[in-house]
């Protein structure tokens, strides 16, 4: 995990073209102390060298522009080579010397002013050289790739012993990138936080094998410890259900038919009563019949009463006897 990640803002217009402006002053002081340089290493070759005396500074000078060209290019190409970065150093250091040692112990006294003097303008020509390959490969990101990165001074400071911790684990597994080391520490705590949740103070002792192992790999992370309670299956290893029968419909259960009750030994009474009330007009109802045989000394549930009312229907009038009518 990569944290303080930033991508930098688009440059402004005002800001373009103060960089062009910056770079075409540092292109002049380069040239300046390039000239400088030459024309001094020319007069100091030129009783070693005669009419050739010119191609001494123009060889270190622009050797060191070309060899710190090359180290780029087969920096782009993935062709470093290490001693390489060397050349343009040495080359600086020869040109720094031979504008100097003309005024060096001259009459048994040193120039000072001249030392300082030659030696700063053949170093402008050197910085801007610098500069312009350090913007290359910054551009091109072309720095070294087993470059580790620093650790903050205020962590230094503020944490001593945990940033020796980082940094020894930074160092060992080759971890280059100082937010990747924090964002692995984070996690470490994370991961070692839950296994002294889940083992107790006794975490390095009870803690599975493989816990331990990866816990100093630095691999280990909250969402890689297993929990010995509960083994997670995965979805696909998960048998599936059957699928549901389908629901039959449920019938309400039928009652069972009654027999209507016996009324045989009420049907001659019921007779009468049936005649009285149609000679007085009135309709035969199960109420009527009920309390017209209740009244003549005969008990009757309302059930027999309904029973009796539709045996006397059935039958209708003219099974009531002409006596028994009358």
């Amino acid at each position: 995990m990569t944290i303080y990640e930033t991508t930098p803002r688009p440059l402004t217009e005002g800001e373009r073209t103060a960089i062009s402006a910056t770079a075409a002053v540092t292109g002049a002081l380069g040239l300046l102390g390039f000239v400088n340089s030459f024309e001094r290493v020319a007069t100091a070759a030129e009783p070693s060298f005669g009419w050739f005396a010119w191609t001494v500074p123009l060889g270190i000078d622009l050797g060191i522009a070309v060899f710190s060209a090359l180290d780029i290019v087969l920096a782009r190409l993935g062709m470093r080579l290490s001693w390489l970065r060397f050349i343009p150093w040495a080359l600086t250091a020869a040109t720094v010397y031979l504008n100097v040692a003309a005024y060096l112990n001259v009459a048994g006294r040193t120039d000072w002013f001249a030392v300082v003097a030659h030696a700063l303008l053949p170093l402008l020509w050197v910085i801007a050289i610098e500069v312009g390959a350090h913007v290359v490969r910054k551009h091109a990101d072309l720095t070294r790739p087993d470059r580790m990165d620093g650790i903050r001074r205020s962590r230094w400071l503020l944490a001593p012993l945990a940033t020796v911790s980082l940094w020894r684990r930074m160092v060992l597994w080759e971890v280059r990138s100082y937010p990747d080391a924090l964002g692995q520490e984070r996690e470490r705590i994370l991961a070692k936080t839950e296994l002294q949740d889940r083992y107790g103070r006794l975490w390095r002792w009870k803690a599975t094998r493989r816990e331990r192992a990866l816990y100093r790999l630095g691999e280990l992370t909250p969402k890689h410890t297993e929990t010995p309670l509960a083994v997670a299956v995965p979805e696909t290893q998960r048998a599936a259900l059957p699928p549901a029968p389908p629901k039959r419909p449920t019938r309400k259960p039928k009652r069972a038919q009654t027999p209507p009750p016996n009324v045989g030994d009420l049907l001659p009474i019921g007779r009468h009563v049936a005649a009285d009330l149609l000679a007085q007009g009135d309709p035969l109802t199960r109420d009527r019949l009920r309390d017209a045989i209740r009244s003549r000394g005969r008990s009757i549930s309302t059930d027999r009463a309904g029973a009796l009312l539709a045996r006397l229907k059935a039958e209708g009038p003219a099974a009531v006897p002409e006596g028994e009518a009358a």
